[in-house]
């Protein structure tokens, strides 16, 4: 493969190494033992290059970047937590997207409700959207994929070495996929805003839930502290002399200070 033209921005290398993007499977598989690095020790988890990761983003991008519709391109996610990252990738691509059960002869049935004729396939992962993999060679879809080191990439044309397995994983993939397209696509920054990663990973129900009791409690305690403060603020202006009541104030003493600036 040549050269890469586009280099890896650093917060690309840091986001993959916090969601353990570059962490795969205990096995690999034969055609996948070239994208790794090492192994590691205690764990015996084989370690991916993230360069070569790297270089198929781009491969890959250059291949959406080449079709004269996005919506010629489908992104399919059978996985709970994909749909999400899915679903933004799409917004982001204009890319038609495909979540939840994948229906047998989506592409080469013109009898189901809704068929699609698509030109690229991109699946999270080539095991669980095996239907989706295996009905694209029919067709002959050009298909991407996210794989981990010991999937299958039969009938995978452009294989993203990558963990696939984890929910934050899979959600930066597909953010950096997109921000490449739209770098070729537009020029626009790929390091720009980096927040937006957020909006791609998935988040459970509970897990929400809880979030939300930690903002409560982080509120409420925050104005019991501001209380306190404010209550302690008082305390120390009456004992200093700056908070006197009026009631406590003579009237004598007003007017004998009234008639003394007068004179």
């Amino acid at each position: 493969m040549a050269k890469v033209n586009i280099p890896i921005p650093n917060d690309f290398v840091k986001l993959i190494l916090i969601s353990q993007g570059h962490l795969g499977g205990i096995k690999t598989s034969k055609l996948m033992e070239r994208y790794v690095f090492g192994t590691r020790k205690l764990e015996n988890i084989k370690v991916i290059d993230i360069e070569k990761t790297w270089e198929k983003f781009i491969l890959a991008a250059r291949m959406f970047c080449s079709l004269k519709h996005p919506s010629d391109a489908v992104v399919v996610s059978t996985k709970t937590f994909g749909r999400k990252g899915v679903l933004k990738f799409c917004e982001s691509t204009c890319a038609t997207p495909v979540i939840g059960r994948f229906i047998p002869g989506t592409f080469c049935n013109n009898q189901v409700k809704r068929p699609l004729e698509p030109r690229v396939l991109i699946v999270s992962d080539p095991f669980a959207d095996k239907q989706a993999v295996i009905e694209g060679s029919h067709v002959n879809l050009q298909t991407i994929a996210f794989c981990n080191t010991d999937n299958d990439v039969s009938f995978v044309d452009i294989v993203i070495p990558m963990n696939n397995r984890s929910p934050v994983s899979i959600s930066a993939g597909l953010f950096i996929l997109s921000r490449l397209i739209r770098f070729m696509k537009t020029g626009e920054p790929l390091d720009e805003n980096m927040k937006e990663v957020e909006l791609f990973i998935y988040r459970d129900p509970i897990e929400l839930e809880k979030l939300v009791e930690e903002q409560k409690i982080i509120e409420n305690a925050n104005i019991t502290i501001g209380e306190q403060e404010l209550y302690e603020q008082e305390e120390f202006g009456n004992k200093a002399g700056w908070g006197i009541e009026p009631s406590l104030v003579s009237t004598e003493a007003v007017s004998e200070f009234s008639d003394n600036w007068k004179n």
